[in-house]
């Protein structure tokens, strides 16, 4: 079983404008008349983009421990050692480096793999609420390009593509029609400038980040129209106009990472 970019882009995209969907919908009839819905918690992107990477040959985890990788990784380095010419003294070395936090208990929000549990992941994937928190962001590249690293030392990516994403969105009341956040466009450039010195270090990833065009929402101003006793009538403003859109960080050893159209 594989997996490609652009069934990542529209999983992750339709994912998260569901997530919209379903926090207007906690809102309630009341509340959703007068107010704006955002994203939270995260854990609501983690679930619909979850279900939109589910298929039959294929397994979908959530809050899978980052060390349970790294225990899988060695397995699969050990069984092709002989092919690779690593020792198994090679292989316990390159682990002993990784370590996934203080306690080494980091987990990973989204956790792709094909049906055969010999390979490595297809997707590997972090959330985060919005554009406003850059360095959470940065921090979760930080963790799946680590992954990457791991997977690369131990020879496992040159017969196998593995893809990292973490994903955001931009939420951004009150601009005008067609125009994007400033906040987004000031995370894209740090992140732009942070997958530069990323791909310096490991040249051999490609990487992408941007907003998409899939599950991107503008909603104008909405108003009502309140009739008074003696027949005179009022339009009301009632919630301000929005732009929402999905935002993206892709990362992969697969060529179709460096020529997704997001």
């Amino acid at each position: 079983m594989t997996i490609n970019a652009t069934e990542i882009i529209n999983a992750i995209g339709d994912g998260v404008a569901e997530a919209l969907k379903t926090n207007t919908l906690f809102l309630g009839v009341e509340v959703g008349t007068f107010n704006n819905a955002d994203i939270h918690p995260e854990y609501v992107i983690t679930v619909e983009v979850a279900k939109r990477l589910a298929a039959l040959d294929r397994r979908v985890s959530l809050e899978t421990h980052m060390k349970e990788l790294r225990r899988a990784a060695g397995g699969m380095a050990k069984l092709r050692s002989r092919s690779s010419g690593a020792t198994l003294t090679d292989i316990e070395d390159i682990l002993a480096r990784y370590r996934f936090g203080k306690k080494d208990s980091q987990r990973l929000d989204i956790l792709v793999r094909s049906s055969d549990g010999l390979l490595p992941p297809l997707l590997i994937a972090e959330a985060k609420l919005g554009v406003k928190n850059a360095s959470g962001v940065i921090q979760d590249i930080d963790r799946v390009a680590t992954l990457f690293s791991m997977y690369n030392d131990l020879q496992l990516l040159e017969q196998n593509n593995v893809y990292g994403a973490v994903l955001f969105h931009s939420m951004e009341e009150g601009n005008a029609v067609g125009t994007e956040s400033q906040k987004a466009q000031d995370l894209l450039a740090r992140l732009g400038v942070y997958l530069t010195d990323l791909r310096r270090r490991m040249p051999w990833l490609n990487a992408k980040a941007g907003l998409l065009t899939i599950g991107r929402k503008i909603q104008p101003v909405e108003g009502y129209k309140e009739i008074y006793p003696d027949g005179s009538s009022e339009d009301v403003f009632a919630k301000d106009s929005f732009t929402f859109a999905p935002g993206l960080v892709l990362v992969g050893n697969a060529q179709d990472v460096a020529t997704a159209t997001f």
